[in-house]
């Protein structure tokens, strides 16, 4: 394992159990026994370490999000895609924990989140659009009603995080009460045949 790569584990360890604002390079540094002068001539700013940590968990979700595929296995996708991405929130949760105070006080990435929040609202869309077209989502939906549902779709799995208090992330249910918190999001769009098929996927999963 390159330097690199041992500085962004440790600092990944560190963010999720301080928060990000609570550690800095130094603190990384002392953690690794390293120098300061060796962490910064890796990482200049904090800011840049964190922005490349959001890079590999942006990196991992894609691999997840490449399951999506049309038709009634889209449909099953976006369902089972709570469970399938629950640990990589875990893995990178000081980004959900500490969402405002990263949008807050590192300019530059909040500009690359707000990016990729708008390409993967565009993929959502157009998801969407194909499950409408298929009668799965309520054929009556307009499409602002569609941009609002994803506006809501990140705001919320952000929240589940956020409103955690720190004993409850030790919970052996928590991953069933992100799904079906998450999943929740979706029940008023279905159609009569989208809410049958969301139950026949779900019921095996005790959602």
């Amino acid at each position: 394992m390159n330097t690199r790569e041992l500085i962004r584990q440790k600092a990944l360890l560190l963010f999720n159990r301080n928060g990000v604002m609570n550690v800095t390079l130094r603190n990384v540094a002392e953690e690794l026994e390293r120098s300061y002068g060796n962490i910064t001539y890796h990482y200049k700013t904090k800011e840049q370490l964190i922005e490349e940590l959001y890079t590999d968990m942006q990196a991992e979700l894609k691999q997840i999000s490449s399951s999506l595929l049309g038709g009634e296995d889209m449909f099953k996708a976006m369902i089972k895609a709570p469970g399938n991405t629950f640990e990589l929130s875990m893995k990178y949760l000081f980004l959900f924990k500490d969402f405002v105070e990263i949008r807050r006080n590192f300019p530059h990435l909040s500009i690359l989140i707000e990016k990729n929040h708008t390409t993967r609202k565009k993929l959502l869309k157009q998801s969407l659009l194909f499950l409408r077209d298929k009668g799965l989502l309520r054929k009556e939906l307009e499409e602002d009603e569609l941009d609002y549902l994803m506006e809501l779709s990140g705001t919320v799995r952000t929240f589940f995080f956020l409103n955690l208090r720190d004993e409850e992330y030790k919970s052996k249910d928590l991953e069933m009460q992100y799904i079906m918190y998450t999943n929740k999001l979706l029940l008023p769009y279905l159609s009569s045949r989208g809410k049958k098929l969301y139950t026949a996927i779900a019921a095996p999963a005790s959602f």
